[in-house]
């Protein structure tokens, strides 16, 4: 066997690397594992580490080299992505950090202690399915009817004005569509007997007011709003939902509706029913 003397072998390995035959130690020290996120224009994920975003490929699992903020010995990683067209979650967790280590987070399942924000995407209801939604939970004279993302507060102004709900509260993230609720309310003439607040919906600690909660959300917050839902509500309250049911939590009814959408084409709905026992 011929011996391959230092100075040659040292080139020989110089050569491999500039090939790309060999690499580097990778300096790399957090690895982040991401959710199956939308690729449809539109709906654009976004990863941030303490407020940083990163910029690069973007596949579902980065390498990333990262340094905490001076004084700190964790970093928090942020990833905001669209698991369906119709719902942005963002979603946090704070990695301890050791120098010197590799760290791994895993952003595909939720972390307790940094709890997902939900932002579901503004969708005006038809009128016809909001008259569904009322019958459905038999809205009337008695009943405070709340309704959690009311958008522009069609189902809240038309529980009080149609159906004759003796109150009608509509909480929405959003300040511009309560603004705009207002000035609809103001329209139909019904200001006196509705309320909207500007709110997250994922930070209601109470609906004890509330004989009839609608709800259009999407399923991931509907989870959220299940324990209040079912601890705070008075026997006899009843949830209606439109299109996304409540995990598996059993509805007394579901109804299919036949409306025109928002293009004025025909178009099926289908409705669910809880009462609170």
């Amino acid at each position: 066997m011929q011996r391959i003397n230092r100075p040659t072998l040292f080139l020989l390995l110089l050569g491999l690397l500039a090939a790309g035959c060999l690499r580097e130690p990778s300096r790399d020290n957090l690895v982040v594992r991401l959710p199956h996120s939308l690729k449809e224009p539109g709906y654009n994920t976004k990863l941030t580490v303490d407020g940083t975003e990163i910029k690069g490929p973007h596949g579902r699992l980065r390498m990333l080299q990262i340094e905490p903020q001076a004084g700190k010995d964790n970093v928090s990683v942020e990833y905001s992505y669209w698991p369906n067209t119709y719902t942005n979650i963002i979603r946090t967790k704070v990695v301890p950090f050791n120098e010197g280590t590799r760290m791994r987070v895993d952003l595909t399942s939720e972390d307790l202690d940094t709890p997902d924000k939900i932002k579901p995407i503004y969708y005006p209801t038809p009128n016809a399915v909001v008259d569904a939604m009322c019958k459905l939970g038999n809205v009337g004279p008695n009943d405070v009817v709340y309704d959690i993302g009311s958008g522009d507060g069609r189902l809240v102004i038309r529980a009080v004005k149609v159906f004759g709900a003796k109150k009608g509260v509509g909480i929405e993230l959003n300040a511009e569509l309560v603004k705009k609720s207002w000035e609809n309310a103001g329209k139909e003439g019904v200001t006196k007997k509705v309320e909207f607040r500007q709110g997250d919906a994922q930070e209601i600690k109470d609906l004890s007011e509330a004989s009839v909660v609608l709800l259009y959300v999407g399923e991931a917050l509907n989870m959220k709003l299940r324990p209040i839902l079912q601890t705070t509500l008075k026997p006899g309250a009843r949830v209606v939902s439109h299109r996304f049911l409540i995990g598996d939590w059993r509805q007394d009814s579901s109804i299919m509706v036949q409306a025109s959408n928002n293009s004025d084409l025909q178009e099926t709905y289908q409705l669910h029913l809880w009462t609170i026992k």
